[in-house]
């Protein structure tokens, strides 16, 4: 038994539609190919793909986790193979995540950017905190991300596109808003302090206190950035953030005030799965994100 693209793309189609009869539907085939399909591969391999008898909705075994991983970058290599020399850029689907709190600023302007110039251009998306992201590249669910570098392995690929440094969020009638110039890390930490509670990105944004002796008074935590602008604005407190907010959403009540301190800087990357095959639809909506984070980083320079 040979196996063949058809076999992967049944097996992946399963698994991203949840059954055996949405994946045919998905396919316009009939259901019982997509079944053959699967015994098919799991006699090929010996081992089972999925468990049975664990509920309606398919679930992988470990080892069809494993080979979800592989078919998925088989499946990407062939397509990046079959499309090399016909200049069709402008089509085809890609797969891209965002970490949850930057995708406000930089993806509907990345969008924006791709209907413009690639109108058959399919990008969808995924939303998550860092661990989600990086759980979701190495298994090849998505084509790249769109987040900070903060702890990825090494098998991870990054191409920076900005340098970005933490800054105070104040109330603007505060006392720190009226002084017009940078503040200090103390002058935070000596207020209510709100703090954005994500995995990772608490410790990053906690760590120049901690570099600099101070033990923040954390009086509230959230876990978007619009939840921690509105609590600022209502003078509930401070906050130290890194990302920058959407211009729809800024607001007269709340201040961005540069840090004294020098202190950490984060870098915004696309992520990529290691030697994953670069397809030129892929590398079209890379393009239009690379534009969208220069564009918007050009703007905030220039307030």
């Amino acid at each position: 038994m040979a196996l063949s693209l058809r076999l992967l793309r049944y097996f992946v189609a399963a698994v991203e539609a949840g059954s055996t009869t949405a994946a045919a539907l998905q396919l316009n085939v009939s259901q019982p190919s997509i079944s053959v399909a699967i015994r098919e591969l799991e006699l090929l391999f010996n081992d089972p793909l999925f468990a049975r008898g664990a509920g309606t909705r398919m679930t992988l075994t470990h080892f069809g986790e494993r080979k979800l991983a592989e078919a998925r970058q088989l499946l990407a290599s062939a397509s990046a193979f079959a499309t090399e020399d016909i200049g069709d850029e402008e089509s085809g689907i890609v797969q891209i995540g965002v970490f949850r709190t930057i995708a406000p600023v930089y993806l509907p302007r990345t969008l924006e950017l791709a209907q413009a110039r690639h109108p058959r251009l399919s990008i969808r998306f995924i939303e998550g905190d860092l661990a989600q992201l990086d759980e979701a590249l190495h298994k090849r669910q998505i084509d790249f991300a769109l987040m900070y570098d903060v702890g990825l392995p090494d098998d991870i690929e990054r191409e920076c596109l900005a340098e970005l440094r933490p800054y105070g969020l104040v109330p603007a009638g505060s006392p720190l808003a009226k002084r017009k110039r940078a503040i200090s890390l103390h002058d935070l930490a000596a207020q209510p302090f709100i703090l954005i509670d994500l995995p990772q990105s608490r410790d990053f944004l906690m760590a120049p206190f901690w570099q600099c002796g101070l033990s923040p008074n954390v009086r509230y935590r959230a876990t978007s950035i619009e939840l921690v602008r509105a609590m600022v604005a209502s003078g509930l407190g401070v906050s130290l953030l890194i990302t920058q907010s959407p211009v729809v959403t800024q607001s007269p009540l709340v201040v961005e005030c540069p840090i004294r301190e020098a202190t950490v800087i984060q870098p915004l990357v696309i992520a990529r799965p290691a030697r994953a095959a670069l397809t030129r639809a892929s590398e079209c909506a890379a393009i239009c994100v690379r534009d969208a984070v220069a564009e918007l980083t050009r703007a905030r320079a220039s307030r």
